[in-house]
């Protein structure tokens, strides 16, 4: 008995190191995704600086204006709808199970079209 217990032990202590040091990778390879990450976002945001710099020196509100004139630009109107790259999709097949429940709720198709796939 005392035998195995003085095997048990010093093979618990060594799985509880091994996990210990196990963790502590852990950290330090998170700790330096963390950091690689910072650098890059910190690279990233010197550009940009450096970018809208650059644009705000270049391009004044008096030169979009020019050319906007010289383009005929004009903003769209709330009233008016731009669709690009419109294409007409086709309807899905309503189940049975969606028509008889349309008629009994009186709701709309689609609506009972999406419960009546997710039932299934």
């Amino acid at each position: 008995m005392k035998k195995i217990l003085l095997l048990t032990i010093p093979l618990f202590i060594f799985i509880a190191s091994l996990i210990y040091l196990h963790q502590k990778v852990q950290i330090y390879v998170q700790a330096y995704r963390l950091n690689s990450n910072h650098e890059r976002y910190n690279e990233l945001v010197d550009k940009r600086d450096y970018l809208m710099y650059n644009f705000a020196k270049e391009v004044s509100l008096s030169k979009v204006n020019q050319w906007a004139e010289n383009e005929f630009f004009a903003p769209v109107g709330k009233e008016r709808v731009i669709a690009l790259g419109f294409s007409p999709r086709n309807k899905a097949q309503s189940s049975w199970i969606a028509k008889s429940l349309s008629r009994f709720l009186k709701t709309s198709a689609p609506t009972l079209t999406v419960l009546a796939e997710d039932s299934r």
